[in-house]
């Protein structure tokens, strides 16, 4: 079989299990196997794959005909420039994602601070806290989460990726295990990517997610907002120096209600903006 040959028998494959980019995914999968980049594929497809690489080849089609996320297959995720190893211990990060960071880059940067002192709630694999650190060489960045799993994931990414003096990752709920360690105004900012999937969202969600990203991730109560409100409601205002912020990722039709909690319990310029499908995604709020 040469390859491309194969990339059409996998397509077809993955096209009839309902991939939602079969030939996308196809070429990632062969891509991995063959150890090219994927944009070397064309250059190559007359070539033809040796038996070992297509049993390999087909086994990896298999799994992702059965809807395992491909991101968990190749065993990583671009985010930001960095490449994360990511697995069943933590979500994978989303665009979404990479596009509130880069908002929380522009802002410290318009701090013009040194030695900045970041934090990362709810880190999973680490990416937030850890493009951060990589971004500002004088940063500090503590990670937090609630899975051991995905504390132990992240710091495996900060050791991959050269980052582990800057880098701190904590096991706690939400903010307590900065509010029991740093006095007051320590932190620059603190950045949070919560679970803020409903229930009734959840149901809806394609078998990647539901079935094999861990689900203390995404579910957010009956509303979706139970995480974000009991973060909301913590005492760790504290820990922000002056003229330091917040941000938050929220979902589709929460950012007017965030921006309401976060209002009622003191917070001042409390804005929100868009991702770049035009939804109200990331909700802003200083000291």
């Amino acid at each position: 079989m040469k390859v491309s040959e194969a990339i059409s028998w996998a397509t077809e494959k993955l096209s009839d299990a309902k991939v939602s980019e079969p030939k996308t995914d196809a070429e990632w999968l062969l891509a991995h196997v063959l150890n090219l980049p994927r944009t070397n594929l064309k250059l190559d497809s007359d070539r033809s794959l040796t038996a070992e690489e297509q049993n390999a080849y087909e086994r990896l089609v298999s799994e992702r005909a059965k809807r395992f996320p491909l991101a968990y297959i190749l065993g990583e995720q671009p985010f930001l420039g960095l490449v994360l190893k990511v697995d069943k211990r933590a979500m994978i990060p989303r665009p979404e994602t990479e596009q509130l960071v880069e908002k929380v880059i522009k802002r410290l940067k318009g701090l013009g601070r040194k030695n900045l002192m970041l934090a990362d709630i709810g880190t999973g694999s680490g990416a937030i806290a850890l493009s951060l650190a990589n971004q500002f060489p004088d940063a500090t960045a503590f990670g937090v989460d609630i899975s051991k799993e995905a504390i132990d994931l992240a710091e495996e990414n900060a050791q991959r990726l050269g980052l582990t003096k800057r880098s701190v990752f904590l096991h706690g709920d939400l903010t307590e295990p900065l509010e029991s360690i740093f006095p007051p105004e320590t932190f620059d900012a603190i950045i949070a990517n919560l679970p803020y999937v409903s229930e009734s969202e959840w149901e809806q969600l394609e078998p990647e997610i539901r079935l094999h990203e861990p689900d203390i991730a995404f579910l957010g109560g009956s509303d979706g907002l139970s995480v974000i409100k009991k973060f909301v409601q913590r005492p760790f205002h504290r820990l922000l120096s002056p003229k330091s912020f917040i941000a938050l990722e929220v979902g589709a039709n929460q950012a007017e209600k965030v921006q309401n909690l976060l209002q009622q319990r003191g917070w001042q310029e409390v804005t929100i903006e868009k991702d770049l499908c035009g939804i109200q995604r990331f909700v802003f709020a200083k000291r």
